[in-house]
């Protein structure tokens, strides 16, 4: 998913979006200009993730 699908899935900010898919950690790639995430990789991070808090 793109940084508007990630907007949606998580109910977030453009801005937000674009903080965390470019963040370290988060399993996004660059496909040439471009950041996407994979469901299930968004998924699985979540679940890594579960109770921890992130400031972007």
């Amino acid at each position: 998913m793109d940084v508007k699908g990630l907007q949606v899935a998580l109910g977030i900010g453009r801005d937000t979006a674009y903080s965390l898919m470019h963040s370290k950690g988060f399993p996004s790639i660059r496909i040439g200009g471009h950041y996407v995430v994979g469901k299930d990789a968004l998924l699985m991070w979540l679940k890594r993730n579960e109770g921890k808090a992130y400031c972007l």
